[in-house]
């Protein structure tokens, strides 16, 4: 098993992380890049929801259609 990557800490890695989504948005699925991808999705979610204070678990449930 892979460990955890750490949680985006401040606006400089978050601004990063976004530069480096951008840049994987053509990934191949299967790859080590779109993995990657799929890491950085949620660690931006994870983060947007911390700095803007949402709770993410609630809002996933709402946008798959549960209440």
């Amino acid at each position: 098993m892979l460990p955890e990557p750490p949680a985006l800490r401040d606006e400089s890695a978050y601004a990063a992380a976004l530069d480096e989504l951008d840049d994987l948005m053509l990934a191949l699925p299967g790859t080590p890049a779109s993995r990657r991808f799929d890491e950085l999705v949620v660690l931006i979610e994870e983060y947007e929801a911390r700095r803007d204070g949402y709770d993410l678990a609630r809002m996933r449930q709402m946008l798959a259609g549960g209440s």
